[in-house]
């Protein structure tokens, strides 16, 4: 099956980033405009020996990094976006060929895309409201599936290969990508253990004092690469068995969200309608 998909890992390009010193911390102290490229790197790597794929274990961080710079600079060349922010879309074969594209990403909502990973909850919600309203931009709105997906290689992994996810957004009525919406679905296994959403991975509030959870990658969710780095900053912590279930969902509850390309985001669950 090596040759029916490919890799896949998606990743913020914007000038801004350079300005933000842990960027440039995890980029080994070099300023970068790349989210948390040498993560993207590590992740592929650590996906090609789930794959068995030797000859894509072996690429190099440089290798990654000029075909990232050459996309950029097509898609500024072509397409005159001047520097905008982009999605780069990043694919790795069996071979240990990478193929890179650029499209326009949206612009983050306030200057660092980790800040909503910094607040918590007070007694009535009111500083996630706040924090929402003025400088993180507006909610996304999380259906809970109404079916479970089973955990493999694919929901560990990411890969071209996803018809789970493809499945769970045609389920709660969300256009496929790479259409913009601001929905997503909330994802769990056959034991009801929450997991991720369709793109992006997740933390919800719990503890006293309240911290932000994220599943934990045992339960076989994508370990993405802003979850890593949330994780190593102690700004979550992995759940424990059994603590994050659909069943405990409360519908409207905040949730935050974290990927490569918008790091974190805030979002409400909502349960369908009995």
């Amino acid at each position: 099956m090596s040759s029916d998909f490919q890799l896949l890992s998606s990743i913020r390009y914007d000038s801004s980033l350079r300005d933000l010193a842990w960027n440039t911390a995890a980029n080994d102290g070099a300023p970068s405009s790349y989210l948390l490229l040498r993560y993207h790197y590590d992740r592929l790597r650590d996906a090609a020996q789930e794959h068995g794929w030797a000859a894509a274990q072996d690429v190099t961080y440089n290798n990654l990094a000029r075909a990232c710079d050459e996309a950029v600079r097509i898609a500024f060349r072509d397409n005159s976006l001047n520097d905008t922010p982009l999605k780069l879309r990043i694919l790795l074969n069996h071979t240990g060929m990478f193929a890179v594209s650029a499209s326009p990403a949206a612009s983050l909502n306030g200057p660092d895309p980790t800040s909503i990973s910094l607040i918590t909850l007070n007694g009535d919600g009111a500083i996630l409201e706040d924090a929402a309203s003025t400088i993180l931009g507006s909610l996304l709105t999380i259906h809970l599936d109404t079916s479970p997906t089973p955990s493999s290689l694919f929901t560990r992994t990411k890969t071209t290969h996803r018809p789970q996810y493809t499945a769970a957004r045609t389920r709660m009525g969300i256009p496929p990508l790479p259409t913009p919406t601001n929905e997503d679905v909330l994802m769990y296994t056959p034991s009801g253990e929450l997991t991720e959403t369709s793109i992006r991975n997740i933390a919800f509030l719990r503890h006293t004092p309240p911290q932000w959870v994220t599943p934990r990658a045992s339960i076989g969710c994508l370990s993405g690469v802003m979850r890593r780095w949330l994780l190593e900053q102690g700004r979550i912590v992995e759940a424990s068995e059994g603590e994050l279930t659909k069943d405990e969902v409360v519908d409207g509850e905040y949730v935050m969200t974290f990927n490569g390309v918008e790091g974190c985001r805030l979002g409400r669950v909502t349960l369908a309608s009995c």
